[in-house]
């Protein structure tokens, strides 16, 4: 498989291939439990412990951030293009307010993640709204917040 899913990079079969491999990194991590994740509306969303086993060298796609739970489930429910591969969520302090955030995926590299990014279509939100961030920031994010 091509891993070079570089964004400058549009042919037909490196986009099959970004894709393919896109698929590959999105399933299921082997060995999670159900009773790691929620389920909001009708789609299980992962808890943060989920997002602390992935690898230190991979890359989430980061949705949301609200400022309560319920904000996060209406959004969910509210677009049904968001994509049925990981979303898993979490909350930090900053300041006086706890805030919840919606992640997407697991990829293996930014590249990919922004090709991903660049693909989504919401009713509510721009890609130009969602950031690529490493799951090490993400893991430092949860870490400083005591988790549901």
């Amino acid at each position: 498989m091509n891993r070079s899913c570089g964004i400058r990079k549009f042919s037909a079969a490196s986009i099959f291939s970004c894709v393919l491999g896109w698929v590959a990194m999105a399933l299921p991590a082997s060995g999670s439990s159900e009773e790691s994740s929620v389920v909001l509306e009708k789609r299980s969303i992962e808890k943060a412990e989920w997002l602390m086993r992935q690898s230190d060298n991979a890359f989430t796609i980061q949705l949301l951030t609200v400022s309560s739970q319920a904000r996060l489930r209406d959004f969910v429910a509210g677009e049904s293009s968001i994509p049925s591969d990981r979303l898993a969520t979490f909350r930090y302090q900053s300041g006086d307010d706890l805030l919840y955030v919606l992640t997407l995926g697991r990829y293996d590299s930014a590249e990919t993640a922004y090709v991903v990014r660049e693909s989504l279509a919401f009713e509510g939100l721009d890609a130009g709204d969602t950031w690529v961030r490493p799951l090490t920031d993400v893991k430092r994010s949860i870490r400083t917040t005591l988790q549901e």
